[in-house]
């Protein structure tokens, strides 16, 4: 993680929040893998924070994950 020892995650997702929280489960398997690999790189962090932002407060964020999500797929 580029050596970082302490993160702040900012989200929108409440589900994904919540998840990595511990207070849901994740039950999709394709999901799962991506959440174990989170979880682990997580422990390996002192500190690890997470803030949840309202999706209404989070459009130019939102915007920007859009276009990189469009810029991935146009790579494949």
């Amino acid at each position: 993680m580029l050596g970082a020892q302490e993160v702040t995650l900012y989200m929108d997702s409440e589900l994904a929040a919540k998840q990595l929280k511990g207070e849901f489960r994740v039950k999709d398997p394709r999901i799962k893998l991506l959440f174990d690999q989170a979880i682990h790189l997580i422990n390996g962090l002192k500190k690890f924070e997470i803030i949840q932002i309202a999706r209404e407060e989070n459009k130019e964020a939102d915007r920007l994950a859009n276009k990189a999500i469009n810029l991935s797929e146009l790579k494949m």
